[in-house]
């Protein structure tokens, strides 16, 4: 197995640095319309196995990324415990939350099988034919998927979801804690299915202040880290957000590697931590969406800035749909034709 991102993620040297892109395998890809368009819905999509399949392993085919991830979605999870999720052009995905938040205690506490049994279906599909490299599971971590519950359509300043916090703190920790207990039976099914990895998206803990991230982020991924390390002690965890100073400076302990955003410099983010962790980042989307010159350039910044680290390449945040795959090929060959001197 091509072993350059899980070496990094284990704090071992490596000469080459590893790649993989949020969101490799979406829109931006000619060869994922074919398959989307056969679909009536995004999550019908979603909740098939064999175009879960199908998805995941077409970016690797293509500019063969070190690493695949599960095609799915931070939504599947409610999805899975009957909230209705639907995502509508141009306005993103709407959850209809009318019903079940007026009794929030009526929630399920199990993820509905069904309705998660073809992400794993397609996790084993696809460890049978990427022998040679990673595969990474994901979830939302519950304040980004507590976002979108409660806010229905989400809000630029996350308004409604605060506001509701502040007015409703005993039933926002109800579902903040059902929601860590559901990411991480989600996660665990991911890692029995065959998944080698996992990464965490908190991609909305952002909008909190310092006692609410203490609380409803830092908090809640140490719970589930613990207990999904208490079944897989050894499987690497990465977490991304887009705020990392109210991040414990021993988050060794219990995470593998932090992915940054390209708002901050790896550099100096590393200055951060206490130990050698991995960091992942933090290319701009929208300079891979561009292109050019200036985008060689800086690849090739962060991966001297990055060079006597546990690394690996990625962008600040998922892919943009208009990315023309001619650049996705060049990062790719930056990255590729640089040697770490260690």
């Amino acid at each position: 197995m091509n072993n350059l991102i899980l070496d990094n993620l284990n704090y071992k040297i490596t000469e080459k640095v590893p790649i993989w892109l949020m969101r490799q395998a979406g829109r931006y890809m000619k060869e994922y319309h074919i398959v989307k368009n056969k679909f009536n819905g995004f999550m019908e999509m979603c909740k098939n196995s064999d175009a879960v399949t199908e998805i995941t392993l077409q970016p690797i085919k293509k500019f063969d990324f070190d690493a695949a991830i599960i095609f799915s979605d931070i939504l599947l999870v409610l999805d899975a415990i009957d909230i209705n999720v639907e995502f509508i052009p141009g306005k993103g995905p709407i959850v209809d939350n009318l019903e079940s938040l007026k009794n929030i205690k009526s929630l399920s506490k199990e993820l509905n099988n069904n309705k998660v049994k073809p992400c794993y279906e397609a996790i084993k599909n696809i460890k049978k034919e990427l022998t040679e490299k990673p595969l990474i599971g994901f979830s939302a971590a519950p304040w980004t998927l507590a976002t979108y519950y409660i806010e229905g359509n989400i809000t630029k300043d996350l308004s409604i979801i605060k506001s509701f916090s502040y007015k409703n703190s005993k039933e926002m920790d109800f579902i903040i804690d059902l929601f860590s207990d559901l990411i991480s039976q989600h996660l665990i099914n991911q890692i029995e299915a065959g998944v080698d990895l996992i990464q965490i998206f908190d991609t909305h803990s952002y909008q909190m202040d310092y006692y609410m991230h203490q609380k409803y982020s830092t908090r809640q991924v140490k719970k589930i880290a613990n207990s999904v390390r208490k079944k897989y002690p050894n499987i690497p965890i990465i977490y991304y957000s887009k705020i990392f100073q109210f991040l414990d400076k021993d988050v060794n302990n219990y995470l593998n590697c932090v992915s940054i955003n390209s708002n901050i410099s790896l550099k100096e983010q590393k200055k951060h931590f206490k130990s050698d962790i991995c960091l992942q980042g933090n290319l701009d989307p929208l300079l891979l969406a561009e292109g050019g010159e200036y985008m060689v350039k800086e690849i090739k910044k962060i991966l001297l800035e990055m060079e006597n680290n546990f690394f690996i390449f990625n962008l600040g945040h998922g892919i943009l749909p208009q990315t023309p795959v001619e650049n996705v090929f060049k990062l790719v060959e930056t990255v590729r034709n640089f040697k770490k001197k260690v």
